[in-house]
């Protein structure tokens, strides 16, 4: 059986576990591997842009998914989806008017 101290003692890191978990944004944590002087180019850039390494690979993805007109935000998506429906609707409309 576990003694008062211990079970209060696991209850308090269990609580703090879920804390944390909440308190930060859904992050995934991913390993990659890059050439020496890429890292080295990139560490440098954000040093002296006082940016820390995380900082600096998230707008790099941000703006790799800028780049190919995608987006992580859900929201942004749907507004981007509906403006490409809306440019086919109004080329198909311009098409039957020139028939």
């Amino acid at each position: 059986m576990l003694s008062a101290m211990a079970r209060k003692k696991r209850k308090s890191a269990a609580g703090k576990q879920t804390n944390a978990a909440s308190d930060e944004d859904d992050l995934v944590g991913k390993r990659i591997q890059i050439e020496r002087a890429t890292f080295d180019a990139i560490s440098l850039m954000a040093r002296e842009q006082m940016k820390d390494l995380p900082e600096v690979t998230e707008e790099a993805f941000r703006d790799l998914l800028k780049k190919y007109g995608r987006t992580a935000d859900f929201r942004e998506a749907l507004k981007m989806s509906a403006r490409q429906a809306g440019r086919k609707q109004a080329g198909k409309k311009q098409a039957g008017k020139k028939a």
